[in-house]
């Protein structure tokens, strides 16, 4: 049967999210509506690809793309947008045994990679896999180089009690030692999703740092997806010291960003109790998991809450390849490369 990639349209979104919905690769990330707001605040051309097996679509592909003076670059996800993976989704895969899957698999891929090379002639192309996507091989075959990236992942189903247990003495100890202290956790909206950016934006100043994300976007993504978020925020005297940012798809919680360094030192930190009661909220919503996104990275910068409930650890894998002469620049990290490679920390993220 004939492999064929089509351009998909605003006519596909339905179908696209269809596909997204029902695959074990698909993330709200994932979504029509998403990649069109990412499309629109970071002015890279959206490809969303839809791959074809005769009519039946087994696969979707969204790649970013951008032309800076002679370079050409392709991501997926695009930099400075807070999405720590993207990539390809299949159609079925659960349900095809191993054979059928490396072959929809590589056909997907190679045509893939082919339109990247012929359509859009790219120096530089990113990609990070959806974490259900464990099978990198395709690309490494393709001439890509792979890194792996790790989440924490805590299974909610051993119940809150069990989850409580985990936590050492101490750190059971600081939770009381917080809700005596005053510090409460409460669910906020929108005023309150911006309290919690705005606040971040103060952490990067502090650290010197220039935060890349566009506030809009972070709004026009809460406006869009407000019924999956879910806005954590500790106070003191009422006042919001800390919060953060999660989102709620299918069956798992996910830990997106925020959690920000209050301004001025509070001891114990209200960030650990903001924490605990998001675990809280997921396991009485129902949520099967409880994933801290992108914070069980190789060079471990912060000591994560998330890591004191003895989670798994999950690996996801980001795919690289780039033309002789941008691999030597990129080597000189010039000032050019330098934000490309910073896109894989996930600016905004302050587990």
């Amino acid at each position: 049967m004939v492999f064929t990639l089509k351009l998909a349209n605003h006519d596909d979104a339905e179908k696209w999210d269809a596909i997204i919905s029902q695959s074990p690769h698909g993330t709200l990330f994932h979504t029509w509506r998403w990649l069109k707001i990412a499309e629109k605040h970071t002015q890279m051309k959206l490809f969303p690809l839809i791959g074809l097996k005769g009519s039946t679509p087994i696969g979707i592909f969204p790649l970013f793309f951008k032309k800076t003076g002679l370079l050409r670059l392709v991501f997926s996800p695009p930099p400075h947008t807070s999405l720590p993976y993207l990539g390809p989704v299949f159609v079925g895969y659960d349900r095809l045994n191993q054979e059928k899957r490396e072959n929809n698999y590589i056909e997907f891929q190679k045509s893939v990679d082919f339109f990247i090379k012929n359509d859009l002639k790219a120096h530089y192309i990113l990609i990070s896999l959806p974490p259900a996507l464990q099978d990198p091989r395709p690309f490494i075959w393709s001439g890509y180089r792979f890194e792996p990236h790790f989440d924490y992942v805590i299974d909610l189903s051993i119940g809150l009690d069990s989850l409580l247990k985990t936590l050492s003495p101490k750190q059971r100890q600081n939770l009381n030692r917080a809700y005596k202290r005053g510090i409460t956790v409460e669910v906020g909206g929108r005023t309150e999703y911006q309290r919690i950016i705005d606040l971040m934006d103060f952490r990067y100043t502090q650290q010197a740092m220039k935060n890349m994300v566009s506030k809009q976007y972070l709004l026009d993504i809460y406006d869009a997806y407000k019924e999956n978020m879910k806005i954590f925020v500790a106070k003191i005297d009422g006042e919001i010291v800390t919060g953060s940012i999660d989102i709620c798809y299918k069956d798992t919680h996910y830990s997106w960003i925020g959690n920000p360094k209050p301004k001025n030192r509070i001891a114990p930190s209200p960030n650990n109790l903001l924490v605990w009661e998001s675990v809280r909220y997921a396991y009485e919503q129902g949520f099967r998991y409880y994933i801290t996104m992108n914070a069980a990275g190789d060079n471990r910068l912060h000591t994560y809450y998330a890591s004191k409930f003895d989670p798994e650890l999950k690996v996801h894998f980001s795919v690289k390849k780039n033309s002789f002469q941008i691999g030597i620049i990129e080597k000189g990290y010039t000032a050019l490369i330098k934000p490309i490679k910073g896109m894989q920390t996930y600016n905004f993220i302050f587990k």
